[in-house]
């Protein structure tokens, strides 16, 4: 029989695939030649040395994960002890209150296109939402900051232009200003100690 047949018949033998000649054939032919006899034993050799060697040394970190985590876990026990300040507690209440006020929007129960006063209904969750996150984790005021700044002052601009061509009045535009408290709650807030730790442990997970 060919040897360079054997060879492969043995390659497949050794990789647990279907050899297409038996164990039996296989056997006989590489005990009555001397050339076949030795590539047995050299591949043997070799696939026993890439499939059983011992397994590489991994330098133990357990202690050096443990210091780590040791600094973030006391950041977040003084974020979890740190006493909810005014300004958090005025964000909670700014937030619930933008969505009672959003309610007759979202429904179309305000005066106006129902389209246009739904989009305003809208925007105004999406800012109670963001005061209510910023309760939650005082650390993501800073984030908050510019959004709700800019949308305080662009409902304060258009509210002055509209009771100033006499569209509406003073006291129906009022509600704009809770936009302008919320990103003062939000400033405060996110000057407090509450918003510094939480960056502080934020930093320390990323590290």
């Amino acid at each position: 029989m060919d040897c360079e047949l054997i060879r492969e018949g043995l390659s497949a033998f050794l990789d647990d695939e279907d050899a297409g000649i038996s164990k039996t054939e296989l056997d006989a032919h590489v005990s009555g030649c001397v050339g076949c006899s030795a590539w047995w034993a050299r591949a043997s050799e070799l696939h026993r040395s890439v499939r059983v060697r011992p397994a590489e040394q991994v330098p133990d970190l357990s202690a050096a994960i443990v210091a780590a985590a040791a600094p973030a876990a006391r950041r977040r026990s003084r974020l979890a002890s740190e006493p909810i300040s005014a300004a958090r507690w005025g964000l909670l209440v700014l937030g619930l209150t933008q969505l009672v006020l959003a309610v007759p929007s979202l429904v179309g129960l305000s005066d106006g296109s129902v389209h246009a006063t739904r989009e305003v209904g809208a925007f105004t969750v999406a800012l109670a939402v963001g005061l209510l996150v910023a309760f939650w984790q005082p650390a993501r005021a800073w984030g908050l900051v510019p959004l709700a700044g800019a949308l305080a002052l662009v409902m304060v601009g258009a509210a002055a232009l509209d009771v100033a061509d006499g569209a509406t009045s003073i006291v129906e535009e009022s509600p704009h200003l809770l936009e302008i408290v919320g990103t003062a709650l939000l400033w405060r807030v996110a000057h407090g100690p509450a918003a510094k730790v939480g960056v502080d442990a934020s930093a320390g997970a990323l590290a």
